[in-house]
């Protein structure tokens, strides 16, 4: 969880709107980090006393029916969209930079972009599920395979990537198995 959904998700809980799997991840993320204590302390000092201001009021029936007709929709929302200047680079290792698009924990598989400095190497590596690779801009190398924008590459199951490098660096989308450590 980045800093600014650490943040988001610490107001969103002083003011009781986690539920479900949600608030069980955030407490126990919550037990654990200090930071996120401090905002959630942070937090309960801004609304409290917003909250002594408020005068007391009853809900129309229509709201109370609009809240419940949205806590109970099902699964998650039909699409999602990550506009070009949305999200969050960040640095992985000197010269690689990930920006994560999707994260379904429940499917167990993640969407992301890589960005790769010129130079950037990665070594090589094994694979225990599908994993997707689309060469979006720039170029990479895979051993000495060469790829350029456009092409695409799936390590499948059980397989071992030969080391990774770009000369002039690149953006490669990637769809692989959910890997908590890329999560940030």
């Amino acid at each position: 969880m980045n800093r600014n959904e650490a943040e988001s998700l610490a107001g969103d809980y002083v003011l009781g709107a986690l539920s479900g799997p949600e608030l069980a991840e955030f407490e126990t993320v919550l037990a654990a980090d200090p930071v996120l204590r401090q905002q959630v302390s942070a937090w309960e000092r801004r609304l409290t006393p917003l909250a002594a201001t408020l005068p007391e009021a009853t809900p129309r029936a229509a709201l109370w029916d609009a809240i419940e007709a949205a806590l109970d929709a099902d699964g998650p929302p039909a699409t999602v969209t990550v506009r070009e200047r949305e999200g969050e680079w960040r640095t992985l290792t000197p010269g690689l930079e990930i920006k994560l698009l999707l994260v379904d924990r429940q499917a167990g598989f993640q969407s992301f972009l890589l960005r790769l400095a010129p130079g950037c190497q990665l070594p090589a590596h094994d694979h225990d599920a599908l994993e997707e690779c689309l060469l979006l801009e720039g170029d990479m190398l895979i051993g000495d395979r060469a790829y350029t924008a456009g092409d695409y590459h799936a390590a499948l199951p059980g397989s071992r990537h030969d080391p990774i490098s770009t000369r002039n660096g690149g953006v490669v989308f990637l769809r692989s198995q959910l890997r908590p450590e890329l999560c940030g």
